[in-house]
């Protein structure tokens, strides 16, 4: 996954009218977000929590994974803080575990 994130990353430096918020109020104006906060899902025991991995623009593959394993763990251990889901500014997704 930490892969797939720094990739989706670079995209968005190509890219990145995908990482904004259209404005509803006013048509045709969107803000572009500098940081790309990438959310991502995670299953816990109390259900699914979408923290939000920071700043993935400025950081190695390294980093990104070691943020993963932090956010699953406190994520399982039900002590996830609104800091880490809040701000996200894009998503991705997986199909999770596939179970035959």
């Amino acid at each position: 996954m930490p892969f797939f994130i720094k990739s989706f990353s670079l995209a968005l430096l190509d890219f990145p009218v995908m990482n904004s918020t259209y404005d509803k109020k006013n048509p045709y104006e969107y803000t572009v977000w500098d940081n790309h906060n990438v959310s991502i899902a995670i299953d816990t025991p109390n259900g699914l929590a979408v923290p939000n991995v920071k700043n993935c623009q400025a950081k190695t593959i390294y980093e990104i994974q070691a943020d993963l394993e932090r956010l699953r763990k406190d994520a399982e251990a039900g002590k996830i803080s609104p800091k880490d889901i809040f701000d996200g500014t894009i998503a991705i997704s997986n199909i999770g575990n596939l179970v035959a």
